[in-house]
């Protein structure tokens, strides 16, 4: 299945990503997933359809038409499609291995329990079962769902044409993104390595490091438990470092504790098993660093391309990054500004330039607004306010979720600072010594550091502007370390209150800090051992012992999580070895998951359920989670969160 789509969506990808060096071979995966989707999504919004997999079929048989259209549009560029074949299998190839790994996780991990893995199940069934957008509320029956929905209803899609039961398409969806958000962000590595200048071994190990880097990799907090000897957690998943090291960044004084906060990170996130909105956009997140990258490359060609090429570029921009906001609403401003100020950022100085990327940045910003409207018109954004925040993170937290990523960022800056005549290097000591006094009188917290990188980021940019890997590479990294500033200073004000109050910001903007500097830092990694081999001297043989010394006890001890975490979460696990969600249901309570598969088959459209209201994070109101029907009021904090 997952081939057939990247298929349908090659031809899509090589149309937006054709300026890069892997004209979106890697890419077309996740274009075809969400091209198909659209289709289905907008048949359903006429309410003229009833959904199930034969609706879907239809939808990828409109999808083929439309393919096929644009292949006789474009039938000049059909030789220069082909070229990009091999890659294509490449990326196939790719995306089934880490398929597979995710499905082998899955397997020895499957239960849809605990957290908050319930809520993602009831609003998949539901998306499954809706006839219409937005779907009705599992929880809240008689009223739409106000909720990142899109995400769900995306992998429904391929829950339909594989017409496996949801409780198996639960975890496939969790591989399905694994695989794809690993192949389009070693894309992203791939290309930008290409566009530096290192060759074909170089760029090759810089995409298979951002792959790596932005769903294998752990973050640091695992050192803590190694150096507490051999009996390394000894409490299990939920007491020891499986859980804990998404809970790093924490505050507490003799009052108690004063910031809490979520450091959530991809591998985690595949581990634990909640199918969040945040987990489903990272394939479309990385996709959009492509996206930037297109742009800001294309710039001094896009006066000069086919209209009809340059719409339908810009047109699938827009499709990207609507998807974004209606996947899971945190990621559409950044990874928008990624896109659009990047490419806006290079182009200055160009009125020619500028005046073409107004066009198209236009005509991609209404594209996104009129291809998402129905979700646009029923989604009501519960927070619209931001606090100032009065607790920041301390650096000795901080540099155990992001050590490694910063490491090699201030690495990469500084080589290239380093070249900068006449004063890089001043800038350099300046920015150090700032960066060193600034954590001191802060009493150790890492705002100081963070500004330092910043500062250092940006000057770096505006530096090698004009330079065509260079400057993308440099965005991407000034755009992850403003995330990570930002929520040093700023919070979106929600329903939790101190010490939880920039929770969520921290968690949201972290997750797309990781996935930028994830990015980054292949190719970051890949040109500062390709500089260090080009010093023949005694000093570029030391710089290469001082490179690996560094870098490689720090890429051990991030690949130790991941493995650490897993066995432990499968000895957590009641049941192993099947992709049945529901397997330990099955066992536990057999009647009530009979009673649920025959009703979530059998139970008209219109049905509604009557259970005891639910409390979070629970198995309350699980038969309307177990189909999608739904019953008056289940999780009833959740039902604050959303309205």
């Amino acid at each position: 299945m997952l081939i057939g789509v990247s298929a349908l969506g090659a031809p899509w990808a090589y149309l937006l990503f054709h300026s890069l060096p892997s004209r979106g071979a890697f890419l077309s995966a996740p274009i075809g997933l969400l091209l198909l989707h659209h289709v289905a999504w907008l048949g359903l919004s006429t309410k003229l359809f009833e959904n199930g997999r034969g609706f879907v079929v239809g939808a990828v048989v409109v999808l083929v038409c439309f393919t096929m259209g644009l292949l006789g549009m474009f039938h000049w560029r059909r030789i220069e499609f082909r070229l990009t074949s091999r890659l294509w299998l490449v990326g196939v190839v790719g995306l089934i291995i880490m398929f597979a790994v995710g499905v082998a996780l899955r397997w020895i991990n499957p239960e849809i329990s605990g957290t908050e893995k319930p809520m993602d199940f009831a609003l998949l069934n539901a998306v499954l079962r809706a006839s219409d957008v937005p779907p009705v509320d599992p929880w809240f029956s008689g009223e739409s769902l106000n909720y990142y929905y899109v995400g769900y209803s995306v992998m429904g899609i391929l829950i339909h044409l594989t017409d496996v039961t949801p409780a198996v398409g639960y975890n496939l969806a969790l591989a399905v993104v694994l695989g794809l958000a690993a192949v389009v962000a070693g894309s992203a590595g791939y290309d930008i390595s290409t566009l530096v200048g290192v060759g074909r071994l170089g760029r090759r190990t810089s995409g298979m490091l951002s792959g790596a880097l932005v769903v294998v990799a752990g973050n640091l907090a695992v050192t803590r438990e190694v150096l507490k000897g051999p009996a390394i957690d000894v409490n299990g998943f939920w007491q020891g470092i499986g859980w804990h090291a998404s809970r790093t960044i924490q505050r507490e004084t003799t009052e108690g504790l004063v910031d809490y906060t979520i450091n959530e990170f991809p591998a985690f996130s595949f581990i634990l098993g909640d199918l969040h909105p945040h987990v489903m956009a990272l394939p479309f997140t990385a996709l959009a660093v492509s996206a930037a990258v297109q742009w800001m490359i294309a710039g001094s060609t896009r006066a000069h391309e086919d209209r009809w090429l340059r719409l339908l570029s810009a047109s699938l921009t827009g499709l990207i990054l609507g998807a974004l906001y209606s996947i899971n609403a945190w990621d559409a401003p950044t990874f928008s500004g990624l896109v659009v100020v990047g490419a806006g950022l290079v182009a200055v100085g160009n009125a020619q330039r500028m005046r073409a990327l107004g066009t198209d940045a236009l005509i991609a910003m209404v594209t996104a607004v009129v291809l998402w409207l129905p979700y646009l018109l029923s989604y009501d954004p519960v927070t619209r306010s931001l606090g100032l925040v009065s607790v920041r993170s301390e650096a000795v937290d901080f540099v155990q979720v992001f050590g490694l990523l910063l490491l090699v960022v201030v690495v990469t800056l500084v080589m290239l600072m380093w070249r900068v005549r006449p004063d890089g290097r001043l800038l350099i000591g300046v920015i150090g010594g700032a960066a060193f006094v600034g954590v001191f009188i802060g009493g150790g917290e890492v705002l100081a550091v963070l500004a330092a990188i910043l500062v250092l980021s940006g000057l770096a940019f505006f530096s090698y502007r004009d330079a065509r890997g260079l400057a993308p590479l440099l965005w991407i990294i000034v755009v992850g370390v403003s995330l990570l500033t930002f929520v040093e200073f700023v919070f979106v004000d929600d329903f939790f209150g101190p010490p939880y109050e920039r929770m969520n910001t921290v968690f949201k903007l972290h997750y797309q800090a990781w996935t930028l500097l994830a990015i980054a830092s292949g190719p970051g990694l890949v040109l500062v051992w390709h500089r260090l081999r080009l010093v023949r001297s005694g000093s570029g043989r030391f710089g290469r012992m001082i490179f690996v010394g560094a870098f490689f006890p720090l890429v051990v001890l991030s690949v130790t999580y991941p493995i650490h975490a897993s066995l432990m979460k499968a000895q957590a696990s009641p049941v192993t070895g099947t992709l049945d969600g529901l397997a330990a249901d099955r066992a536990s309570r057999p009647t009530e998951v009979a009673v649920a598969d025959w009703m979530r088959v059998r139970a008209p459209r219109n049905a509604v359920l009557l259970e005891a209201p639910g409390r979070a994070y629970s198995g309350d109101s699980r038969i309307s989670t177990w189909t999608g029907i739904p019953t008056v009021v289940g999780w009833i904090q959740h039902q604050e969160l959303w309205r």
